[in-house]
This record gives structure tokens, sequence and C-alpha cells, in this order.
């Protein structure tokens, strides 16, 4: 497996099957597993059916070390947290699932997630709703029919949602995931477009009602930070 994620590494666009087993020296049959093995727990994409290093290994380095080493503003949640008001988190997409990767506020529930960076459901998770929708269809297909049956319920009511969510860019989790919490996310992307994951702000339940504000506002500071940057 290291050999695989050596292979790919240094090559920014991802290798296909075949171009990755003959950097092996080995057969595409005796590959293939791994290689899928690896997708599903993200140390691997697929883009174009071609593979390339994923987010898990950088969450393996922030848990090592806290070193950040994916192209994510570390002065980004300052930002947006003094002007919102509220708990916000990152979130990232590894594999089948979301992982929080940095957070300010004072929800201790939520800074415990962000400080061990565990996997939580990209299905029921306001961040995970949000990346889906903002996946290539096929790529969204896929990861909904890898659901589990206990997860099946989750789908159904992300399907119900989505046309509001590519409708607005915002996704809600109205308490499901911690009771009496609710959170609202919108996408984090790069200057060129590409996903990089999700930003999530946290309201108890008595001031829910602020959500849609509060994720129009972060909207509108993620916009800026790009206009900030222009000559």
């Amino acid at each position: 497996m290291a050999a695989i994620l050596e292979s790919v590494a240094p090559v920014r666009q991802g290798l296909t099957l075949a171009a990755l087993a003959e950097r092996l020296g080995a057969p595409k049959s005796s590959i293939h597993e791994l290689v899928n093995g690896l997708v599903a727990t993200g140390y691997l994409v697929e883009r174009d059916h071609r593979f390339g290093l994923g987010p898990a290994p950088f969450v393996l380095s922030l848990n090592g070390n806290g070193v950040a080493a994916q192209d994510i503003d570390r002065d980004l949640l300052p930002r947006i947290h003094a002007e919102v008001g509220c708990s916000v988190m990152i979130g990232i997409q590894v594999g089948m699932s979301l992982v929080y990767i940095d957070q300010i506020g004072d929800e201790p529930a939520l800074e415990f997630a962000a400080r061990n960076h565990s996997r939580r459901s990209l299905y029921s998770t306001a961040s995970g709703k949000i990346i889906l929708a903002s996946m290539p269809a096929r790529e969204m297909d896929a990861l909904l029919h890898s659901a589990t049956s206990a997860e099946q319920p989750e789908v159904d009511r992300f399907l119900s949602e989505l046309p509001e969510i590519r409708a607005t860019g915002l996704a809600y989790n109205p308490g499901v995931t911690v009771p009496k919490i609710f959170s609202v996310a919108t996408a984090l992307r790069r200057s060129d477009g590409e996903l990089v994951g999700a930003v999530c702000a946290i309201r108890p339940e008595r001031l829910r009602d602020d959500l849609p504000r509060i994720g129009s506002r972060i909207q509108e500071l993620l916009a800026e930070r790009f206009v900030a940057r222009l000559p």
C-alpha cells in the first residue's frame, strides 16, 4: 500500500490503474482491490478514472503533529468567527466519511471532534451534505449507493433536501448529530473553484432561526477572500 501512495503522490493529475500497475511492475488485477480499499478510506481519490492522493494522509499528519498539509487558509476560521459570533468548523471528505480538521468556538463536543479528527457521517451532517451536493453526480451517486441499510433514512432525507441545498448553497443539520445543536454549512473552494470541504457554523436550538443569515454571511466572506487577493 505504501508503494501505491508513494507512486501517486507526486503526480498532481493522478494515475490511471494501468499506469499505476506499470509503475509498480504488478498486474492490474493484483492491485485493483488495494486501490479500491484506499479510495474507500480516503487515502486515494478517483477522478476521471485517475487515482490521486486523498486527504487521509493529511488527517494522519494532523493527528501526529498538527502541521497543516493542505491548501487551507489557517486564518479563515478566526475571521469568520469574529463576523458571525458563533462556533465555526472546517470539514473535509475522507473516503466515505466527514472529518473536521479545525474549529473555533465554545462547543466542547465539537471541539473534541475537531481535535481528534474522528470520522462523521456524510449523509446527516450539514458539512457532509454540502460536500455531497457539490460533487459531480457520478461521485455523489457512488457514495449514496455505498450507504448501509441503517444509513438509508439519512440518505433519503438528504435527497429530499438536495434541490434546496443546490439552490441556496447551504445545508442544515437540525440537531441530528448532537442533540439541540443546529448547524449550517456552505462549500469551501479554492480560487479555481475546486471543492476543498465545508465551513460549518453552529447554534443552539433556541437560535436556529438565525442560521440562514449566518450561512449567507459566510458565503459572502468566502467570496470576499478571493476578491481581496486580486491585484
